[in-house]
């Protein structure tokens, strides 16, 4: 059964998490989660169909029982930017809001999720959901959260993968960690270079690890990784 609008939006403003950020397609708009039932409108862009959603998200949210706070709205210009440089503002805005905002969950701890010793994540893989989409059919995606525990009250906070790489950055984003091997991305110079090398630590995965059968996280498939053998613990 296809769910209304305010069904859509109630499940996903539940399931944010405090200071997660929200953007929904295609209208140009950026909320910040701030309280229990709260989100504030952190940027929109200067163009007519914004400023209409703006107003409809605005009636749509409310009418959930949330509150919308608009009086620290950053207008962007994208009329005269080109998409690249666009993209480049919004992710730099997305990690600066993740990595000044975003804390431990835990009560009265309030460790910022920056701080944590992120190189020691566990990436965990939890089967697969279905969901259901806006036009009524049901598909099936992995579940993946990257785990890190707070360095204050060693709770253990899982993160999606997407929220994980805004605080941590491309380089631990980009490296997956189990007890035997270590992989990690690898740029196109230096996959020439390997490859004039004849090494043999340059691999292109498919869905599990061919050293363990473990399953592989999805943005590590099908593209080059230099594998070595992991030394220490289990990150």
């Amino acid at each position: 059964m296809e769910q209304t609008p305010e069904e859509l939006a109630e499940d996903l403003l539940s399931r944010l998490r405090m200071g997660g950020i929200w953007e929904p397609a295609g209208m140009g708009l950026t909320y910040m989660r701030t309280g229990e039932k709260e989100i504030e409108l952190m940027a929109q862009e200067n163009t007519s169909h914004a400023a209409q959603a703006r107003i409809r998200m605005g009636i749509l949210v409310s009418g959930l029982g949330w509150q919308v706070k608009e009086d620290k709205v950053q207008i962007n210009d994208v009329v005269n930017q080109d998409p690249f440089q666009r993209h480049m503002e919004e992710m730099v805005r997305r990690q600066e809001i993740a990595q000044t905002t975003w804390k431990c969950q835990t009560p009265d701890c309030g460790c910022l999720l920056v701080a944590f010793p992120l190189e020691e994540r566990k990436w965990v893989f939890h089967g697969e959901e279905e969901y259901q989409l806006p036009d009524g059919n049901v598909v099936a995606e992995e579940r993946w959260t990257v785990d890190v525990t707070c360095p204050i009250c060693d709770s253990v906070a899982p993160m999606d993968p997407y929220e994980f790489g805004l605080i941590a950055g491309d380089e631990l984003m980009n490296e997956f960690v189990l007890p035997e091997v270590t992989y990690n991305a690898v740029e196109r110079p230096r996959v020439i270079e390997l490859t004039d090398k004849r090494s043999n630590n340059l691999i292109i995965s498919g869905t599990v690890c061919p050293f363990t059968g473990a399953t592989m996280p999805p943005h590590l498939r099908g593209i080059p990784l230099m594998f070595t053998a992991t030394t220490g613990e289990e990150e």
